[in-house]
């Protein structure tokens, strides 16, 4: 069973997606409270624009690939990523490939 320890209202919904590329960017430029956290989800195969590769996800200088200190979480197509963050403009995304799309969602 659920339990529901915090609850925010409906308009207190974000969401978005983000292009990701070569380059670290910030998941939003936007700075925002959230009380739960985030979803952050990369489209596979099944959906109609699926990514060709790999996400990942960090902090500012968050790197594409696994090395130790900046590599980041990898995010592959389709799969995703619940983050019980507050402020989802500390997440930078970026890929080995460009226009690869992140949509997310925060409470």
């Amino acid at each position: 069973m659920w339990e529901v320890k915090e609850t925010s209202p409906s308009s207190a919904l974000q969401h978005g997606h983000t292009v990701v590329g070569p380059v670290a960017v910030p998941l939003t430029p936007l700075s925002m409270k959230l009380v739960r956290g985030i979803l952050l989800r990369a489209p596979g195969p099944n959906d109609l624009n699926p990514n060709t590769d790999v996400i990942f996800v960090g902090r500012k200088a968050v790197t594409a690939d696994a090395a130790v200190g900046t590599g980041g979480v990898p995010l592959l197509p389709g799969s995703s990523i619940d983050l019980p963050i507050e402020d989802p403009s500390q997440i930078y995304v970026i890929s080995q490939s460009s226009n690869q799309d992140l949509a997310w969602m925060g409470v």
